[in-house]
């Protein structure tokens, strides 16, 4: 057990020391800031737990600092000392002296603020701090400065606006000039203009004109044409109304359907536009979709709603229930079951589905072959009807030349006298009868091609003339490439579908499915307008 007597000196106003003594006890005696210190020195400048009064096995009393803490003994920093009468002992800005000890006692400590904080302050302002003290006037220093910040800020960079040769010089410097009014980095395509910013800034404190635009982006103007629908609505609109650049890499195509919706949420009403529905949201108001496919020599536009119209007339018999039969179709290799990916191959692009052909796309099982039976067996070659009835002559030809007895039961309708003309009689009317059967419905051509009589005796049969559409929605945008996580049939209900002329492109529900609109929605991707739709496309 340690007795100790504490002794606290302050200083009055005239600075006479004033006493003020407590006993302590204890198995030690802490020292620091922490409330639970037996000699609690409230000041940050000491540790929570700073040093311990201890005593040693042989009776005598110690002083220890903690946790890495260093005291000054007699001015020197030190770990630990033997406490004496007449030790001094700097703890932080206190000074701790051990008394003579008083009787009843072990130890009598006095303990001081020898450094206030008001006292280090004082101490430490050996420089001046204020203008005045430094000699200078405000009002001089103010102008001084911003007289200096117009003419690097201001004056410089605007001298590259009106000398070409100033700045092409600056664009050469290490910190360009004219960066210092970049309001933020410019999009990825026009990074290459960061170091003169005269090629879209052509004339200081002046907006960019849309010619400046359109030198570059010719192929943007060509696309608003003045007869175009939007070049006649938005004719007042400027281009960096929508693309304001400096706002980073991205930052140029607004993404937000806002802009969109402001004209096209009342389009009836501001722009008397009834051909058009209203839209404000893909997920929520959105009419059905448009269906572009020829009718004819014509291209129509049908709202995919209108069930009676969406009739096509592709001039091709083709039953996709038979194609896509799970069982498979009997083909020269045995039964093969087909998927929509043997026939609908996509091009390099991901967009669009490669052109069908006979050769590349029917004859690769080699199923879709064109046998002629009677009177020899030969296959036909896939093309028009001229190249097919020429074809039957020649085989018709051989077969006649083949067999004096096949010459002599031919008896041409024309009635020909004269040998060459009798045996030409004789191919022609041959031709014409065995093609009747291979242009016949349902059979070779006729099981694909809609026949029809031509009314000319050369070439007799008229196969119509294919229109296959390669894109339903040509105005909008579309990769099959990024929709290829699901089958086909998810889409496109074809596995049902016998006639040719059933349209089964997916309704705005089914794309609901997975879209959103303008809002994100967990589990469905986020959909703005731009997502589908580019403005700078002209009308088709």
């Amino acid at each position: 057990m340690i007795s100790c007597l504490l002794i606290r000196v302050s200083r009055n106003q005239q600075g006479l020391p004033v006493l003020k003594e407590s006993a302590l006890a204890g198995e030690s005696l802490q020292i620091g800031r922490g409330a639970a210190c037996k000699i609690h020195l409230p000041d940050h400048r000491v540790g929570l737990l700073h040093a311990t009064v201890r005593r040693s096995e042989d009776g005598a009393l110690y002083i220890e600092g903690e946790n890495g803490a260093t005291i000054k003994i007699n001015g020197a920093a030190e770990q630990s000392a033997a406490l004496s009468p007449g030790l001094r002992i700097e703890v932080g800005p206190y000074l701790l002296v051990v008394e003579p000890v008083p009787d009843g006692r072990d130890i009598a400590l006095s303990v001081e603020m020898a450094h206030s904080l008001q006292e280090k302050a004082a101490t430490c302002r050996t420089v001046p701090v204020t203008l005045a003290e430094l000699g200078l006037s405000k009002r001089k220093l103010g102008f001084s400065l911003a007289s200096g910040i117009l003419f690097l800020f201001l004056l410089l960079p605007l001298l590259a606006s009106t000398s070409t040769t100033f700045d092409k010089w600056q664009a050469t410097l290490p910190v360009i000039l004219t960066e210092l009014w970049n309001p933020g980095p410019l999009t990825g395509g026009h990074s290459v203009f960061g170091a003169k910013c005269t090629t879209c800034h052509q004339q200081a404190f002046r907006a960019i004109s849309d010619d400046i635009c359109a030198e570059c982006h010719k192929q943007v103007a060509k696309r608003l044409r003045e007869d175009d629908l939007h070049a006649r609505i938005f004719k007042d609109v400027r281009c960096t109304d929508c693309h304001q650049d400096h706002r980073g890499k991205a930052g140029l195509v607004l993404h937000d359907s806002l802009k969109c919706v402001a004209c096209h949420g009342d389009i009836k009403g501001k722009y008397a536009r009834t051909e058009f529905d209203d839209v404000r949201d893909f997920a929520t108001d959105h009419p059905p979709f448009n269906i572009t496919f020829p009718d004819g020599k014509n291209v129509v536009h049908v709202r995919q709603d209108d069930k009676g119209k969406l009739v096509e007339k592709p001039g091709l018999k083709l039953n996709h229930q038979v194609h896509l039969d799970k069982k498979g179709l009997l083909s020269p290799k045995g039964n093969t079951v087909l998927a929509c990916r043997d026939c609908h191959r996509l091009e390099e692009s991901g967009a669009h589905f490669a052109p069908m052909t006979m050769r590349k796309t029917c004859q690769q099982s080699q199923c879709h072959v064109q046998y002629f039976i009677e009177p020899v067996e030969e296959v036909v070659p896939h093309g028009s009807e001229r190249e097919v009835l020429n074809r039957l002559r020649e085989l018709n030809a051989r077969w006649l030349a083949g067999s004096a007895e096949n010459m002599a039961a031919c008896k041409p309708e024309s009635g020909a006298g004269m040998a060459a003309s009798h045996t030409l009689g004789c191919v022609d009317d041959l031709a014409r009868k065995y093609a009747a059967t291979f242009f016949k419905e349902n059979l070779e051509c006729g099981q694909c091609h809609e026949i029809e009589p031509s009314g000319n005796n050369d070439v007799p049969w008229k196969v119509t003339p294919l229109h296959i559409n390669r894109d339903y929605h040509p105005v909008a945008v579309f990769a099959h490439s990024r929709h290829d996580t699901v089958d086909c049939t998810d889409c496109h209900d074809k596995a049902n579908s016998k006639p040719s002329a059933e349209i089964a492109m997916p309704a705005i529900e089914k794309c609901r499915e997975c879209h959103a609109g303008n809002r994100s929605v967990k589990g469905k991707i986020k959909s703005t307008c731009d997502s589908c739709h580019r403005f700078h496309r002209a009308a088709e």
